[in-house]
């Protein structure tokens, strides 16, 4: 039974929808699957008389082929999956321990990673045991029939390593009521005992501390309707503060080395914005005046020394800019002027 919320554990909830099946004899399905709309966070699950127990028998002893595993539809579902695992903010490396969980015992997936150079790409049913230190945990089409769904997210969490992260794909509950041609139960089927939407897969994983970083929604023609497919990690927050860091430190070291290279010549400085603001506050330069054409800098002052919106002499011009130093160039160019150009 489930009388909480499998999400938020709320008891306030509409249950006034069933869903009924023919069940083949000896076989540990319900016949009757109240559909639940949780009123607290919004969660669709099924409330019925089973147990993870009795899923884990289903799922072991008579879940077996449907004539899609092979399809080419499903195919390029999975390698799409494949290559989100090269995705730079994920930082998976070739050597890291990949695990995909309920792909099954000859998953397509894990020899698909094997062929890109993935060297620990394993699979591992619902039921067995997980290694520990799982560097990314990939789910795909799993979550939908997680019965004891947050006890198992709790037991894959804490097989995770320091950076584990999650992929997900689940059916989308809410696209797949508007695909055509239209699918008549969508995807209430016996044993998809979650019904997801983009929000609720958010919130399940956000109380375990791990934010998504990609989304992506779409059909998968012949198989099971519209997918939605997210990547989650954790420390997202910390990982950005370090990284930018780094980043920042390395890029802008090089280019204060060629700023401290110019020495005390006088020169003109083209451009006033962000990247050469940050530089010259870290290295001093004899500054005969700065250019840029930015009306907000018409008739100030920069430490004193003037912003022009023209080149009136002729000592060198640097150039220190992010996303404008070729338009710089070009107008430089464009005007005929004969100084010497130095880009930072």
């Amino acid at each position: 039974m489930r009388p909480n919320c499998p999400l938020c554990g709320s008891t306030h909830r509409r249950d006034d929808w069933k869903m009924e099946f023919l069940v083949p004899d000896g076989w540990p399905n319900p016949t009757t699957n109240t559909v639940c709309l949780c009123l607290d966070c919004g969660m669709i699950y099924y409330d019925n008389d089973m147990m993870q127990a009795d899923y884990d028998e289903y799922y072991h002893k008579y879940y077996g082929y449907d004539g899609n595993e092979h399809s080419e539809n499903n195919m390029q579902r999975l390698d799409e999956i494949a290559d989100l695992v090269a995705l730079p903010a994920l930082g998976v490396h070739k050597d890291d321990l990949i695990v995909d969980f309920g792909g099954g015992k000859n998953s397509y997936l894990v020899s698909r990673l094997t062929a890109l150079g993935y060297t620990r790409a394993v699979n591992v049913d619902v039921g067995d045991e997980l290694p520990k230190g799982i560097d990314l945990l990939i789910s795909a089409q799993t979550f939908e029939h997680l019965y004891d769904l947050k006890p198992i997210t709790a037991r894959l969490v804490g097989h995770l390593s320091y950076k584990g992260a999650f992929i997900v794909e689940i059916p989308s509950t809410y696209e797949m009521t508007y695909i055509d041609p239209p699918m008549p139960i969508l995807d209430f089927h016996q044993k998809h005992v979650n019904h997801f939407t983009h929000v609720t897969l958010d919130r399940l994983f956000s109380d375990f501390g791990f934010t998504r970083i990609y989304a992506h929604s779409g059909s998968t023609p012949c198989y099971f309707g519209w997918h939605y497919r997210a990547v989650y990690k954790k420390h997202v927050q910390t990982s950005a503060y370090e990284n930018a860091r780094k980043v920042i430190e390395v890029r802008t070291y090089q280019k204060l080395e060629k700023l401290r290279a110019i020495g005390n010549q006088r020169v003109i400085v083209w451009g006033c914005g962000d990247l050469c603001l940050h530089l010259l506050s870290q290295v001093s330069l004899n500054v005969a005046y700065y250019v840029d054409n930015d009306p907000a800098f018409d008739g100030a002052t920069i430490n004193g020394v003037p912003v022009w919106d023209r080149v009136t002499s002729e000592e060198p011009i640097v150039v220190i800019a992010q996303n404008q130093a070729s338009g710089i160039l070009k107008r430089i160019k464009e005007l005929n002027l004969t100084n010497k150009v130095i880009v930072i």
